[in-house]
């Protein structure tokens, strides 16, 4: 789970925040509120959501590598 986070992180520190448009914007802001969220859900130690979340970081912040 950390090795999906530090993805999301790693993917998203390579994008350029200011060249996206709106909807690229809003993913990637969805992507750090997941990976927010699964940080969170791991301190409350609810691993099954962190996991889902985390997941769902690392591909929303690959989908945006890819453009």
């Amino acid at each position: 789970m950390r090795d999906l986070l530090a993805r999301a992180a790693r993917d998203l520190g390579r994008i350029n925040y200011q060249r996206l448009g709106a909807e690229g914007k809003e993913t990637y802001d969805q992507s750090r509120r997941f990976s927010q969220q699964a940080q969170q859900a791991l301190k409350e130690r609810n691993v099954a959501f962190a996991w889902t979340l985390a997941d769902k970081a690392a591909t929303l912040a690959a989908e945006l590598v890819k453009q």
